[in-house]
């Protein structure tokens, strides 16, 4: 998540005011993939978003509250991925530990390429918050529902160690995709390739 002191965003009391702020949210998002975090602008959101700088001022008070509502959004996103991940494997348990890893890890996947606004933000983030900085605070979340994913598999002699190797490897997996995906796509699938060797080699050592 963001630590900020600016100014927060004005919370929507309307499912209209919530359509007006996820217009805004995604005209950041689209805005940034040009111009860089650094380079947004209020007054270009405004105009992407085809809204009044009031309209925009009325929610976002200042381009910190903007960018950390946004930030926000995606660490939900990212939460709701992980929480989806356990119910669907609780639902159809996979038979491997490898297979419930990539299970498990796909999703974020789809959505770091979906979401490329998401890896230049975290990475601007120390310089856009004048040094509060991306603390990637929904990891810890992702780790549980991770090692809830893994841990059948999981020899009992191995089962302490579950929650770090869990922390270790989504820190990893984040790090790797968040350059992966700036790659050719040769080269793309050749880092997504190692990681999954890397993380599958690794498990295979806790069974």
């Amino acid at each position: 998540m963001i630590v900020s002191a600016a100014p927060k965003a004005k919370a929507p009391s309307q499912d209209r005011g919530q359509r007006r702020v996820d217009r805004l949210l995604d005209a950041a998002a689209d805005l940034i993939l040009i111009h860089g975090a650094e380079g947004l602008k209020m007054d270009m959101v405004a105009k992407q978003a085809a809204t009044s700088p009031g309209s925009l001022y009325q929610f976002f008070p200042n381009r910190a509250a903007l960018l950390t509502a946004l930030a926000e959004r995606y660490g939900a996103e990212i939460e709701a991925i992980a929480q989806s991940n356990v119910r669907r494997q609780a639902a159809a348990p996979p038979e491997s530990i490898e297979q419930a890893a990539r299970q498990f890890l796909q999703p974020f996947l789809a959505f770091y390429e979906a979401n490329p606004a998401y890896v230049l933000l975290a990475e601007a983030s120390d310089r856009v918050f004048a040094g509060a900085g991306y603390d990637f605070g929904e990891d810890d979340q992702v780790a549980l529902n991770m090692r809830q994913a893994l841990q059948p598999f999981v020899a009992s002699a191995h089962q302490t160690r579950l929650e770090t190797v869990c922390k270790l490897l989504i820190t990893t997996a984040h790090a790797t995709i968040s350059a992966a995906i700036k790659l050719p796509p040769v080269g793309k699938l050749d880092w997504l390739a190692e990681l999954d060797a890397l993380i599958i080699g690794y498990l295979r050592g806790l069974v």
